[in-house]
Protein backbone atom coordinates (compact mmCIF):
# COMPACT_ATOMS: atom_id res chain seq x y z
CA UNK A 1 0.00 0.00 0.00
CA UNK A 2 1.37 3.49 -0.73
CA UNK A 3 1.31 6.09 1.95
CA UNK A 4 2.01 10.01 1.60
CA UNK A 5 4.74 10.82 3.82
CA UNK A 6 5.26 14.74 4.78
CA UNK A 7 8.42 16.20 3.11
CA UNK A 8 11.04 17.55 5.18
CA UNK A 9 10.36 21.02 4.66
CA UNK A 10 6.95 20.91 6.24
CA UNK A 11 8.06 18.68 9.29
CA UNK A 12 10.62 21.01 9.75
CA UNK A 13 8.11 24.23 9.28
CA UNK A 14 6.07 22.40 12.01
CA UNK A 15 8.65 23.05 14.48
CA UNK A 16 10.58 26.27 13.45
CA UNK A 17 9.53 29.77 12.01
CA UNK A 18 11.62 32.06 10.15
CA UNK A 19 12.79 33.65 7.07
CA UNK A 20 15.81 33.19 4.77
CA UNK A 21 17.06 35.45 1.95
CA UNK A 22 19.63 35.24 -0.55
CA UNK A 23 17.98 38.13 -2.50
CA UNK A 24 17.69 36.90 -5.68
CA UNK A 25 14.86 39.69 -6.04
CA UNK A 26 13.97 42.45 -3.86
CA UNK A 27 11.35 45.35 -3.41
CA UNK A 28 10.35 47.27 -0.74
CA UNK A 29 8.06 47.17 1.42
CA UNK A 30 7.56 43.52 0.79
CA UNK A 31 9.06 40.70 2.92
CA UNK A 32 12.08 43.87 3.45
CA UNK A 33 11.58 47.60 4.37
CA UNK A 34 13.67 49.90 3.71
CA UNK A 35 14.60 53.12 5.76
CA UNK A 36 16.92 55.33 3.74
CA UNK A 37 17.83 58.99 4.38
CA UNK A 38 19.59 61.37 1.74
CA UNK A 39 17.90 58.60 -1.40
CA UNK A 40 20.19 55.85 -0.58
CA UNK A 41 19.86 52.59 -2.05
CA UNK A 42 19.60 49.10 -1.59
CA UNK A 43 20.21 47.14 -4.67
CA UNK A 44 19.76 43.46 -5.27
CA UNK A 45 21.51 42.12 -7.97
CA UNK A 46 24.99 39.93 -8.94
CA UNK A 47 25.64 36.38 -9.26
CA UNK A 48 24.35 34.53 -6.67
CA UNK A 49 22.32 37.31 -5.30
CA UNK A 50 23.46 40.00 -2.92
CA UNK A 51 22.29 43.32 -1.58
CA UNK A 52 23.92 46.20 -1.65
CA UNK A 53 23.35 49.13 0.82
CA UNK A 54 24.17 52.79 -0.09
CA UNK A 55 23.65 55.25 2.58
CA UNK A 56 23.89 58.41 0.42
CA UNK A 57 23.00 59.51 -3.02
CA UNK A 58 25.69 61.88 -4.89
CA UNK A 59 25.32 64.68 -2.05
CA UNK A 60 27.39 62.43 0.55
CA UNK A 61 27.26 63.49 4.23
CA UNK A 62 28.04 61.84 7.67
CA UNK A 63 25.70 60.15 9.37
CA UNK A 64 23.43 59.47 6.15
CA UNK A 65 22.00 55.92 6.90
CA UNK A 66 20.28 53.04 5.16
CA UNK A 67 18.59 50.09 7.07
CA UNK A 68 17.32 46.52 5.58
CA UNK A 69 14.73 44.88 8.28
CA UNK A 70 11.82 42.18 8.10
CA UNK A 71 8.62 44.46 7.51
CA UNK A 72 7.19 42.13 10.24
CA UNK A 73 8.77 41.74 13.85
CA UNK A 74 8.63 38.41 13.48
CA UNK A 75 10.92 36.94 16.89
CA UNK A 76 10.77 37.09 20.17
CA UNK A 77 13.34 35.61 22.39
CA UNK A 78 11.01 33.79 25.01
CA UNK A 79 11.20 30.76 27.36
CA UNK A 80 11.69 27.68 25.23
CA UNK A 81 11.68 29.60 22.11
CA UNK A 82 15.54 29.31 21.33
CA UNK A 83 16.56 31.12 17.68
CA UNK A 84 19.65 31.42 15.39
CA UNK A 85 20.10 34.55 13.08
CA UNK A 86 22.88 34.63 10.18
CA UNK A 87 24.05 36.84 7.61
CA UNK A 88 27.00 37.08 5.21
CA UNK A 89 28.31 40.69 5.36
CA UNK A 90 31.19 42.27 3.43
CA UNK A 91 31.64 46.06 3.89
CA UNK A 92 35.57 48.09 3.03
CA UNK A 93 35.86 51.31 4.43
CA UNK A 94 36.06 54.09 2.20
CA UNK A 95 37.77 56.06 4.85
CA UNK A 96 39.72 54.36 7.82
CA UNK A 97 37.49 53.13 10.34
CA UNK A 98 34.38 55.21 9.46
CA UNK A 99 31.91 53.09 8.66
CA UNK A 100 29.33 52.02 11.20
CA UNK A 101 27.41 48.82 10.10
CA UNK A 102 25.23 46.71 12.42
CA UNK A 103 23.67 42.81 11.65
CA UNK A 104 20.95 41.22 14.58
CA UNK A 105 17.49 42.13 15.93
CA UNK A 106 15.84 44.76 16.65
CA UNK A 107 12.17 46.51 17.35
CA UNK A 108 10.74 49.17 15.84
CA UNK A 109 13.84 49.42 12.88
CA UNK A 110 14.01 53.01 12.06
CA UNK A 111 15.72 56.18 11.46
CA UNK A 112 18.59 56.04 14.27
CA UNK A 113 19.04 52.81 14.69
CA UNK A 114 22.73 53.17 14.74
CA UNK A 115 23.28 56.52 16.66
CA UNK A 116 25.47 59.26 15.12
CA UNK A 117 29.13 60.16 15.32
CA UNK A 118 29.79 56.23 16.64
CA UNK A 119 27.64 56.86 19.67
CA UNK A 120 26.56 52.75 19.30
CA UNK A 121 23.17 51.34 18.67
CA UNK A 122 20.17 52.73 20.03
CA UNK A 123 18.87 53.25 24.05
CA UNK A 124 15.92 51.85 23.79
CA UNK A 125 13.44 48.42 22.77
CA UNK A 126 14.43 44.99 21.43
CA UNK A 127 18.06 45.18 20.49
CA UNK A 128 20.39 41.92 19.89
CA UNK A 129 23.02 43.11 17.74
CA UNK A 130 26.48 42.56 16.17
CA UNK A 131 28.34 45.99 15.50
CA UNK A 132 31.08 48.10 14.24
CA UNK A 133 31.12 51.77 14.94
CA UNK A 134 33.18 54.99 13.21
CA UNK A 135 36.67 54.97 14.96
CA UNK A 136 36.78 51.20 15.86
CA UNK A 137 37.77 48.62 13.51
CA UNK A 138 36.73 45.23 15.87
CA UNK A 139 33.04 44.30 16.01
CA UNK A 140 30.81 44.65 19.16
CA UNK A 141 27.83 42.64 20.89
CA UNK A 142 25.09 44.35 22.04
CA UNK A 143 21.91 42.85 24.05
CA UNK A 144 19.10 45.60 25.22
CA UNK A 145 15.94 45.33 26.80
CA UNK A 146 15.02 48.73 27.23
CA UNK A 147 17.54 49.87 29.55
CA UNK A 148 18.61 46.77 30.70
CA UNK A 149 21.64 46.78 28.36
CA UNK A 150 25.56 44.75 28.14
CA UNK A 151 27.70 45.68 25.68
CA UNK A 152 31.00 44.11 24.97
CA UNK A 153 33.88 44.55 22.51
CA UNK A 154 35.67 41.75 20.67
CA UNK A 155 38.88 41.08 19.72
CA UNK A 156 37.62 40.30 16.44
CA UNK A 157 38.50 42.46 13.33
CA UNK A 158 35.69 43.97 11.17
CA UNK A 159 35.56 44.37 7.53
CA UNK A 160 37.42 43.95 4.83
CA UNK A 161 37.87 42.31 0.86
CA UNK A 162 36.49 39.10 2.37
CA UNK A 163 32.82 38.66 3.41
CA UNK A 164 32.29 37.47 7.17
CA UNK A 165 29.97 35.10 8.60
CA UNK A 166 27.71 36.89 11.58
CA UNK A 167 26.17 34.80 13.83
CA UNK A 168 23.51 34.91 16.93
CA UNK A 169 22.22 32.31 19.04
CA UNK A 170 19.14 33.45 21.70
CA UNK A 171 19.50 29.44 23.98
CA UNK A 172 16.92 28.21 25.49
CA UNK A 173 15.77 30.38 28.00
CA UNK A 174 15.14 29.27 32.02
CA UNK A 175 13.07 31.73 34.05
CA UNK A 176 13.40 35.16 33.03
CA UNK A 177 17.07 35.36 31.27
CA UNK A 178 18.38 33.86 27.80
CA UNK A 179 21.94 33.39 26.66
CA UNK A 180 22.81 35.44 23.46
CA UNK A 181 26.07 34.12 22.01
CA UNK A 182 27.32 35.92 19.12
CA UNK A 183 30.30 34.01 16.44
CA UNK A 184 32.17 35.22 13.65
CA UNK A 185 33.04 33.06 11.20
CA UNK A 186 32.02 30.31 13.02
CA UNK A 187 34.42 31.17 16.22
CA UNK A 188 33.00 32.09 19.10
CA UNK A 189 33.70 35.69 19.16
CA UNK A 190 36.19 36.56 22.94
CA UNK A 191 36.31 39.52 24.84
CA UNK A 192 38.77 42.18 24.38
CA UNK A 193 39.67 42.66 27.76
CA UNK A 194 39.51 39.37 29.37
CA UNK A 195 40.06 36.87 26.36
CA UNK A 196 37.33 34.88 27.48
CA UNK A 197 34.06 34.45 25.59
CA UNK A 198 31.06 36.90 25.28
CA UNK A 199 27.95 35.82 26.66
CA UNK A 200 24.90 37.82 27.28
CA UNK A 201 22.30 37.25 30.08
CA UNK A 202 18.99 38.68 28.09
CA UNK A 203 15.83 40.01 30.14
CA UNK A 204 13.09 38.34 28.12
CA UNK A 205 10.51 40.78 30.57
CA UNK A 206 8.40 43.11 28.78
CA UNK A 207 10.53 42.19 25.67
CA UNK A 208 9.33 43.95 22.11
CA UNK A 209 9.05 41.30 19.68
CA UNK A 210 11.91 42.29 17.02
CA UNK A 211 13.01 42.46 12.91
CA UNK A 212 15.67 40.91 11.23
CA UNK A 213 17.93 43.81 10.42
CA UNK A 214 21.45 44.82 8.54
CA UNK A 215 22.53 48.44 9.01
CA UNK A 216 24.93 51.06 8.09
CA UNK A 217 25.94 54.25 8.42
CA UNK A 218 28.61 56.84 6.91
CA UNK A 219 30.97 58.12 9.87
CA UNK A 220 32.24 60.88 7.59
CA UNK A 221 32.30 62.87 4.64
CA UNK A 222 33.12 58.91 2.44
CA UNK A 223 30.19 57.54 1.32
CA UNK A 224 30.18 53.76 2.66
CA UNK A 225 28.17 51.04 1.09
CA UNK A 226 27.97 47.09 2.28
CA UNK A 227 26.80 44.02 1.09
CA UNK A 228 24.84 41.40 2.10
CA UNK A 229 25.45 37.70 0.41
CA UNK A 230 22.06 36.26 2.43
CA UNK A 231 20.70 36.76 5.57
CA UNK A 232 18.26 34.27 8.09
CA UNK A 233 16.86 33.69 11.18
CA UNK A 234 15.01 30.72 13.05
CA UNK A 235 12.98 30.67 15.79
CA UNK A 236 10.92 27.46 17.80
CA UNK A 237 7.21 27.92 17.41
Amino acid sequence: MNIVRMPQALREAKDLHGVYDDFPWYISPHLWTATLTDSGTVVAAGVGGIATLTSSDGSVADNDESYLATTIALFKPAANKPLYAEALIQFTEAATDDANVAFGLASSVGANLILDDGAGLRASGTVVAIYKVDGDTAWRFVTRNGSDVTVSQSQESAGGAGYQQLGIEVLDAFGSYATCVPTVDGRLMRDAVTGQPIRHQLLLTGLAPASLFVGAKNGGANLETTNVDYAGCWQAR
